[in-house]
């Protein structure tokens, strides 16, 4: 499955009120989907539950858009 595609779900599972099919890569967190700061770490949790990687030290201030996050995810996944 797709990078976007399984955020979309998690941000789904996180809040069933965001409007995931107008997620794109280039939607912000906060301003497009209307995240908020406790959302941020529900979702930095999800991610690492479901991609079975670690969020602990990541600056979530620096997740702006959804490409950032699908980023820090792809980094991640190198390692």
């Amino acid at each position: 499955m797709e990078l976007l595609e399984s955020l979309k779900e998690i941000l789904h599972e996180i809040d069933e009120d965001i409007d995931v099919e107008s997620i794109t890569p280039e939607s912000e967190l906060i301003n497009d989907i209307g995240m908020s700061s406790v959302t941020l770490l529900y979702m930095a949790v999800a991610l690492e539950d479901n991609f079975g990687l670690d969020f602990t030290n990541a600056n979530l201030n620096d997740f702006v858009t959804v490409g950032d996050v699908i980023d820090a995810i792809e980094e991640k996944r190198q390692y």
